[in-house]
Parts: structure tokens; sequence; C-alpha cells
């Protein structure tokens, strides 16, 4: 008896966070507007970090998802997938992220593209320490910033898995190498 409890509670602390991610990275509006109705047919690629930063009424919240490292060799399963076609940017969470829906938000949807550095995400810090900070997450990759209309938001990542969207995002979306 005692087992079952405890997986009771394990899975309520499970869904407990699942859900509490959703609402703080803008994931549940997302899934409002953009939720992918059909099987992706594109590329898609492992993210294993990206920071949504959501635009509230009185203040901005920012949520970092996975992490960065440096080690190439990883024994763990990447939070996200990002991938690109025509029909726009495609999102997706694990299996067992029940709340997290697969999401594809269309290209006229996406403001702007730009390319940032992990400096650009701490802001008020010296360079000094947003390079330390950076060296020791691994963060030495470039970043993109993505920045929707509807809803407010951004998500940032690594450059590398967006490198199939470039094609789809519009020149004057982008400020990018």
């Amino acid at each position: 008896m005692s087992l079952i409890v405890v997986c009771a509670i394990l899975l309520v602390f499970g869904l407990g966070r699942e859900w509490i991610l959703v609402k703080q990275t803008g994931w549940d509006r997302l899934s409002q507007k953009h939720r992918c109705r059909a099987p992706f047919t594109g590329k898609y690629r492992a993210c294993w970090w990206a920071q949504f930063t959501v635009a509230r009424s009185k203040f901005n919240t920012v949520v970092n998802m996975g992490r960065m490292t440096r080690w190439p060799i990883r024994l763990e399963f990447p939070p996200f997938w990002i991938g690109a076609a025509s029909e726009g940017l495609y999102l997706k969470r694990n299996v067992w992220n029940l709340l997290h829906p697969a999401l594809l938000i269309p290209w006229g949807n996406i403001q702007s593209a730009n390319e940032v550095t992990y400096k650009d995400l701490v802001p008020g810090s010296s360079a000094t320490a947003a390079l330390a900070i950076a060296a020791a997450q691994g963060a030495g990759c470039k970043l993109l910033e993505l920045k929707l209309t509807d809803p407010k938001l951004s998500i940032v990542a690594p450059l590398l898995v967006f490198e199939d969207a470039r094609r789809f995002l519009a020149p004057n979306q982008t400020s990018f190498g």
C-alpha cells in the first residue's frame, strides 16, 4: 500500500511541475493558437537548452529549460525538438511531457530573429561575470532569439537548432549571419 502512495505522490509532483512549466513558459497560450494538428513532416533537431521570456502585464517571466554543457555526449533526453517546414516552426517536448502538445508556429507570427550572446541574456552583469557563467554552462555557442507577436513572448535557443529555419525566415525578420 505504501508503494502505491509513494507512486501517487511522485505522479502528482511530476504533473504539478509540468503544469507550472506550461504556465511559466507560455506554452499554454502558444498551444491555444498554434497546436500542431497533423504529424510534422519536416526535419527537426534536438535542443538541449531553451529560454522562454513571456511578457506579462507588470513584469516578464524568464524560464530556462534544459541545460547547456560543453560535453558532446549526454546520457539524458533533450527537453525540446525544434524543426522547420514551409508551414512554420515546429516545437515539441518529449512524449512524457503530457501537458506540452506539439506546436507549429506560422512564420508570419515570428516578429524577429536576432543572434544574441549569453551576455545579452544576463542584463546588468559585467562582461566578465556573464562570460564566466557562459563558460561554466558551456554556452560558447551562438544563440538565436525569436520574438513572437501572438502571444507576446520570445524563445532563445542555440543557433544550430534553427539551421533549417533560416531559409523560411523573411530577410526583414533576421539579423544574424
